[in-house]
């Protein structure tokens, strides 16, 4: 296994890693391998990406959560006719 040493990264990019490592859950060194992999090398092109975005809600919610979301997004499900003229 090789060793690298990144020189010059901005703090801003620093916490840009920092946090997109914390929101897969993997250590910065982890989550640099993986992108250099996944965009670099090319692994798992043409595969799907998993998205996993919502999966801390499933089976959370209860029946009042569910009844005031539905009843959230119902005022955005209305077709407004004069937009579609």
């Amino acid at each position: 296994m090789s060793l690298i040493t990144l020189r010059g990264l901005s703090s801003g990019a620093v916490r840009k890693v920092r946090r997109r490592a914390v929101l897969e859950n993997k250590s910065m060194n982890r989550f640099i391998v993986d992108l250099i992999e996944k965009d670099v090398l090319g692994k798992n092109a043409g595969k799907p990406q998993a998205y996993n975005d919502l999966d801390d809600l499933i089976g959370t919610m209860n029946e009042a959560d569910v009844r005031n979301i539905e009843k959230s997004v119902s005022k955005q499900r209305n077709i407004d006719r004069e937009l579609w003229k």
